[in-house]
């Protein structure tokens, strides 16, 4: 909108006749109302001191013709030049004294430009708001006086747009070389131009400028905004920016980028009416830095990007990127403004080449209308980038980020300008008929060898991607599966593992090369014969099915491929080969038929072929396939002995031993029996374990399969896992039972369990290792996966299912290792594992650095010893607090001190100055990681793990290890040494992945020389991971009696993934003491809207709980209304109707399992459960919004994020810390003895806003204080008003009695006043009435309580005031009345808990017994926070 001017008549008429000038102010004369005055004043050095001094002088002089106060003229005054600085606000000095002394020590700022642009919209965003002084809200007029002498640096447009737009009064004072026409355009009116030509017309000017600032003072001259007319068109876009935040980008380069685009963004007028911007950042996957409706004004968005941060990673995604931006930022939600026809750009800022396919996200975007930039760096491919861009004019290239400055004008031009797009797509035509894309079973054999090269295998996924698009995907339609080679084969997905074509591409766009050195095709094809194209694979050939195999390979196999060729071909397998032309010889030999065989010249190609390959896949008949032949392979002639420990209690029921059976005799029929081939023997177990058969009680396959098919249920109601596999260790893997380990026979144990173990599993399972048998572990149903983790020999050998009759889903997971391994060696005992609720409650750390010492890292090594003083000098060292060692490692190791050598700080940082490389050109990890375990973590060295002390290690790479990680990784963990990781960008990413305890703790850098670039972000898990725990507030776990209730997300963006979240719920379960008068549990599921599983009175055990659990089933629904279900579950579930028991004082928890971010707003639902009590565990599952999470979760502490489902398996033990009882978060902390001593102090609203209200707040505390014990040893009270300036009513040892306190109460007045002033009533409160004359008993350790109850917003400051309180340990509660929202009062509370806006007056007495009961809970405690 447009600010146009309307004068009265007479003021008019003096204008036109120039008598404007004789209305002037006489020294005796004062401006009779209000007005919010701020001087703009140029402070570049383009002027002289003396000039500026004359400006100093005409402001002072201005101001003492003024009357200044909050009733009537407000000062601010700010000083520009490169960039603008505040001087002061506008209520930052009340009286005339305070301005002019501030004027007086006025310094020149400086600097070589004038920006008033700048500094226009610094204005606007800092200074004309409320929080700064402005009572434009309350009509007082706006006024700006810029004192200038020169003409702007930049662009003034958009600044004189906007101040103009506010209905701002602006004058112009010009000295010097001033640009007259710039001082019109940016003055209200022409008139409103003045100039100082030297000192002698300085006092002219000035009472030109009074006669005008007295009419807008005295409201004879008015503004009315009208209708827009304005040159300045204020365009509206909505501008994502995508940036590259991978480590090889770098710390340096990605500031470049950062200043690229602020230096794009500070030319747009930001704000919702006009341009709207994100940010993400990208590289393994993608992170929201802000969505577009998150910053509203321009100088909090130049503060948002100047905090970015360079993320790190070591691949670069750029399609996952793209498709990102498009599902998470181009949204309503997100605050994009499509539906609105603005218009939606991208601009793309990448590095490097992308690790993954960029067409099919980059031409959804183009669908949608979205207008894409790509910007590339250095090694980009223009290919790709022409690919991304919407048109090519809009690909811009530079050759190093240096250089991005230069593209500023350049992107500016088309971000300004486009206003929207319209693309016609052509209709591809079908390589086919529909009819003839039949049902048929497709594998694919990808080559994943290191030879093939990244580029070439992200050219072969995007190819098979684009081949399954064409296709008509389902398990009655086409079927795909996928394996990788090299040496070995690994399968990536079967036939039957996916019914839906996103499912599938899902999948093959994360695909990863596996690598290996060796191509065995011939073993690979042996491979996919034997375990793709079968029926429990997914297979349909004996329904007449095409069975078609595609083989792409990069180049000559190792090993014969013509016999498993012709295996293939006998089995009724259609094959085509793809590879390089080179090698074309010997793909015709694979294939059924040359004419399948397809060559390329490069793999980059093959988009050329696809077509030719699609036409046979699509219409290719086969015979009906000869009968396979029986005879054994290779593998399969393997001597084994093999025995199934299976649950047969009463849990499985005879309805689930039926699908066990049938999974044991499906084992069985692939495996070639004999005495001398393959045993098998069963044993049943529940309490005690009884054997059906020994490993020599059958040699034949028929005898077996009809013992299996005779097997009837034991029985038992107790799982005693752990004596099981003790008796199967005993009594079964003996000689005389039949095992023929002596022989070096491998011995495998196939576990078969449906529930949670009662007794100890660990120490069996450790007999059973260091015996040398292998143990796989299949779980159903009510199973604690961290349990069979411990049983199983490595975590990959845990297999679970939802329930028994799943089974066939895992058969072929089962039998690869049950073929592949050999056997296993034991290299020590297994160390004791502690449980992490027995280190949890310590300040003590034993910390070890592991850091590379190698040649490679040797000219970093001095930044390696400045980053660990850095890290070391912020911890508490010494005997009983942290202990420090340092080992470096290269080919070997050298300890440059243990745990105990040092027991003071400056003798560890002197022992680390005096560090030099060991050098060394390997890098074995592996061993490294093994030589800490034996000699470091120890007792001998100095190690407190046997007395539960966190053992933590961190560990610094320059390169991939040159020896195995895996064992010493998983070695680690066993001994619950947690380990970060630090990694340079040539290091491994998938291996420092697998090292670290968990992504968290895993670091990327450029090189070593970065290392104090992430001391903080290492510093602060290092310091607060396992001891940092939470209390829960009132009680949380007193008593072992709860509400809990399970709030999970049933969308149908979960799909599949269901059973995962159903998992989680059934493995907490067990740790909860569930009965009528002690933890109740529910469930909730939710999408657009919330459904009761079971409401929290409806089981009073836990088998009804585990129940109920398992028959869980996905709700379904599009949208998640996240908000919605946290006030439903509030009103219907934590209600007495709905079983709740708050009124008794019950702990209610809640824990909210989510998978995305909310479409509706989560912040009030999730303010009025922290009211009620209800302390909320958030729970996010890929990438959902952190702050939204933080909101909703009770504190940022009870936020979890996982990757993926399967992630929610290691939150069990996070979880549990429901049932700890540890330190305090956000909530005062709790007394633990019965309500005594308090010092209660009420500081009340006195104003006239309060008014009529004030009987009412006056009965309110009277309530209050009726229900404490009032007394000098007991409870005293104390009361002050406050409005402008406050008052004390009466002190905290005023009255002894609660009836002189009654009577005080009763006899107090209404203050009044026009102003609210809380900073200056906490800094009266804290002076004079909690202090020990006054009463106040802090000294003793008496609770200190401060109740605020006001009626709006603080005209001065209270931030620092508030930090006072807290530091002095006074508990701070806010109540809020009229306009004084949770935003008002927030700030100076103790926390956002002890908040309580009310809508009314009745509402006081609503929150009485809430507020009573926390006051009487809480304790004194001054904590001093290291982090």
């Amino acid at each position: 909108m447009v600010t146009t001017m309307r004068m009265h008549r007479s003021v008019f008429r003096l204008v036109m006749l120039g008598l404007v000038l004789s209305y002037s102010v006489t020294e005796t004369q004062r401006v009779s109302e209000s007005a919010d005055l701020i001087f703009l004043i140029d402070g570049s050095g383009d002027l002289r001191s003396a000039e500026f001094q004359l400006i100093r002088s005409f402001v002072a002089n201005f101001i003492q013709d003024l009357n200044i106060g909050f009733d009537a003229i407000q000062i601010g005054l700010v000083q520009y030049s490169d960039t603008p600085r505040t001087e002061f606000y506008l209520n930052t000095y009340p009286t005339k004294t305070g301005v002019l002394n501030a004027i007086k020590s006025l310094r020149q700022k400086g600097g070589n430009q004038g920006n008033t642009g700048k500094a226009l919209q610094f204005l606007i965003d800092n200074h004309f708001i409320a929080s700064a002084g402005s009572r434009a809200q309350e009509g007082v007029p706006q006024v700006m006086v810029l004192m200038t002498a020169r003409q702007s640096s930049d662009d003034i447009r958009r600044g004189v747009f906007l101040i103009k737009k506010r209905g701002t009064f602006t004058f112009v004072i010009g000295m010097k070389d001033v640009n007259k026409a710039e001082a019109e355009q940016i003055a209200t009116d022409p008139s409103f131009v003045l100039h100082i030509p030297d000192f002698q017309q300085m006092a002219k000017t000035r009472q030109e400028l009074m006669s005008l600032f007295s009419l807008v003072a005295t409201k004879q001259l008015v503004i009315e905004v009208g209708e827009t007319k304005s040159e300045v068109q204020v365009s509206k876009r909505d501008i994502v920016f995508l940036i590259d935040g991978s480590s090889s980008v770098g710390y340096a380069n990605f500031l470049q980028i950062c200043k690229l685009i602020m230096s794009i963004t500070e030319k747009f007028v930001i704000g919702p009416d006009s341009v709207q911007v994100a940010v993400v950042q990208y590289s393994d996957g993608a992170t929201t830095e802000f969505h577009l409706n998150t910053h509203s004004t321009q100088s909090a968005l130049q503060t948002a990007l100047k905090r970015l941060s360079l993320r790190g990673g070591w691949t670069r995604n750029t399609g996952a990127a793209l498709d990102y931006v498009y599902r998470n930022h181009f949204t309503t939600a997100a605050g994009s403004r499509k539906e609105d026809s603005v218009p939606q750009l991208l601009v793309l800022i990448t590095g490097g080449r992308s690790d993954d396919d960029v067409k099919q996200p980059a031409e959804t975007l183009k669908r949608a209308a979205i207008m894409t930039f790509a910007v590339g760096v250095g090694d980009t491919d223009p290919e790709r980038l022409n690919e991304i861009a919407i048109d090519s004019s809009l690909v811009f290239s530079v050759d190093d980020f240096h250089s991005l400055q230069e593209l500023q004008e350049r992107l500016m031009t088309p971000l300004s300008t486009l206003a929207g797009v319209t693309i016609v797509y052509e209709k591809p035509t079908d390589p086919v008929k529909k009819a003839e894309m039949d049902k048929r079973d497709i594998v694919f054999l990808v080559d994943g060898s290191h030879s093939l090269g990244k580029r070439n295998f992200a050219a072969i996924r995007d190819f098979i991607a684009r081949i399954i698009t064409t296709f008509d995907i389902g398990s009655d339609k086409v079927r795909v599966g996928l394996v990788q080679y090299s040496d070995a084969a690994e399968p990536e997905f079967f036939l039957n593992t996916y019914s839906s074509k996103n499912e599938i591409l899902s999948h093959v766009r994360r695909l990863r090369q596996r690598g290996g050195t060796n191509l065995q095709t011939g073993k690979a094809l042996d491979f996919v014969l034997e375990y793709l194209f079968t029926k429990y694979s997914g297979s349909r050939q004996e329904e007449g099915v095409p069975q078609l195999l595609v083989l792409i390979t990069g180049g000559k196999s190792r090993d014969d491929v013509i016999q498993p060729s012709k295996a293939l071909q006998q089995a009724g397998v259609i094959t085509l080969v793809i590879g390089m032309e080179n090698v074309v010889k010997q793909l015709e030999e694979v294939s059924s038929n040359p004419s399948l065989a397809f060559g390329v010249k490069k793999f980059t190609s093959l988009p050329e072929i696809q077509q030719e390959v699609l036409s046979p896949l699509s219409t290719l008949k086969v015979r009906k396939a000869s009968e396979r032949q029986t005879t054994p392979t290779t593998k399969e002639t393997d001597k084994k002995d093999i025995v199934f420990l299976i649950d047969g209690s009463f849990h499985v029921g005879n309805t689930n031993l039926q699908p066990i059976r049938d999974f044991v005799s499906r084992i069985i029929e692939s495996l070639d029996i004999g005495s001398d081939r393959v045993r098998v023997g069963l044993v049943q177990y529940s309490d005690v374990a009884d054997t059906e058969f020994y490993l020599n009680t059958h040699f034949s396959k028929a005898e077996l399969l009809s013992e299996v098919n005779r097997l009837r249920l034991r029985g038992g109601t107790v799982l005693n896992t752990g004596a099981a596999l003790s008796y199967v260790h005993k009594y079964i893997f003996t000689k005389y039972s039949g095992s023929r380990k002596e022989e070096g026979v491998p011995q495998f144990l196939i576990l078969v369990t449906g529930g949670r173990s009662r007794d100890d599993v660990k120490k069996p399972s450790e007999s059973l290792l260091r015996s040398g048998v292998m143990t796989l572990v299949i779980g159903a149903e009510n199973v604690i996966k961290q349990q069979l983790q411990q049983i199983a020999l490595q975590p990959s050998m845990v297999y679970t299912v939802n329930e028994f009759s799943s089974l066939p889903e895992i058969q072929q997971d089962v039998l690869l290792p049950l073929s592949m391994l050999t056997g296993v060696q034991i290299i020590s005992e297994p160390p004791t594992v502690k449980n992490t609720k027995d280190v949890i409650d310590t300040q003590e750390r034993d910390i070890v650095f592991l850091i590379d010492g190698s040649t490679k890292a040797a000219s970093s090594f001095p930044s390696v010893r400045e980053f660990l003083r850095g890290v070391i000098e912020q911890l508490n060292i010494g005997p009983n607090n942290n202990r420090i060692a340092v080992v470096q490692y290269s080919t070997d190791q050298k300890v440059e001190f243990l745990l105990n050598t040092y027991s003071n700080k400056n003798d560890i940082l002197d022992a680390v100055e005096m560090m030099k490389p060991k050098g060394g050109r390997m890098l074995n990890i592996g061993a490294a990681l093994n030589y800490v375990i034996r000699n470091v973590f120890t007792a001998a060295s100095g190690s407190r793990r046997e007395a539960g002390v966190p053992q933590l290690l961190v560990l610094l790479v320059s390169g991939r290890s040159d020896d195995d990680v895996k064992k010493p990784t998983e070695a680690l963990r066993r001994a619950a040494v947690v380990t970060f990781v630090i990694g340079a960008v040539d290091a491994d990413g998938k291996e420092l992945q697998d090292i670290a305890y968990s992504s968290n703790l895993l670091f990327a850098v450029q090189d070593f020389h970065s290392l104090p670039d992430i001391q903080d972000q290492l510093l602060h898990p290092l310091k607060s991971l396992i001891v940092e725990v939470i209390k829960m507030p009132s009680s949380v776990t007193e008593g072992n009696k709860r509400d809990i209730v399970f709030l999970i997300d049933g969308s149908d963006n979960v799909s599949t993934f269901f059973y995962l979240i159903r998992d989680l719920i059934t493995n907490l379960i067990p740790n909860f003491n569930i009965a009528k008068d002690k933890d109740q549990i529910s469930v909730v599921q939710y999408s657009d809207n919330a459904r009761i599983e079971f409401p929290l009175n409806a089981y009073t055990n836990e088998e009804q709980v585990l129940d109920a659990t398992r028959r869980l089933r996905l709700k379904g629904g599009r949208r998640l209304k996240t908000g919605f279900a946290l006030d439903f579950v509030r009103r219907n579930v934590f209600s007495r109707s709905g079983g709740g028991r708050e009124h008794l004082g019950i702990s209610q928890i809640l824990v909210l399992v989510t998978s995305g971010k909310s479409q509706d707003d989560v912040k009030r639902p999730s303010e009025e459960l922290k009211r009620a009590g209800v302390v909320t565990f958030a729970i996010g599952v890929g990438n959902v919004d952190r702050n939204e999470l933080n909101q909703v979760a009770y504190s940022p502490k009870l936020t979890f994020q996982v990757d993926d489902y399967w992630g929610l398996s290691d939150l069990d033990l996070h979880l549990l810390s429901i049932k700890q009882n540890v330190e305090s978060v956000t909530t005062p902390p709790i007394s633990a003895s019965a309500v005594d001593k308090r010092d209660i102090v009420f500081l009340i609203d006195g104003s006239a806003k309060t008014g009529k209200a004030f009987p009412t707040v006056r009965k309110f505390i009277a309530k209050l204080v009726e229900n404490f014990d009032v007394g000098e040893e007991k409870v005293q009270f104390g009361v002050a008003q406050f409005s402008e300036t406050p008052r004390t009513e009466f002190l905290l040892n005023s009255h002894s009695t609660k009836k002189e306190v009654m009577a005080a109460i009763k006899k107090l007045k209404l203050k009044r006043g026009k102003r609210i002033n809380i900073g200056l009533a906490l800094d009266h409160v804290m002076r004079n009435v909690f202090t020990n004359s006054a009463g106040s008993r802090i000294e003793s350790a008496v609770p200190q309580i401060l109740i605020l109850l006001t009626s709006g917003k603080s005209h001065d400051d209270i931030v620092q005031q508030a930090e006072k309180l807290r530091k002095m340990g006074i508990v701070a509660f806010g109540i809020g009345l009229r306009e004084a929202d949770q935003t008002v009062l927030e700030p100076m509370a103790y926390s956002s808990n002890l908040v309580f806006p009310v809508r009314n007056l009745q509402g006081l007495f609503a929150i009485q017994n809430q507020l009573q009961q926390i006051i009487k809970s809480v304790a004194i405690e001054v904590v001093e926070t290291s982090v």
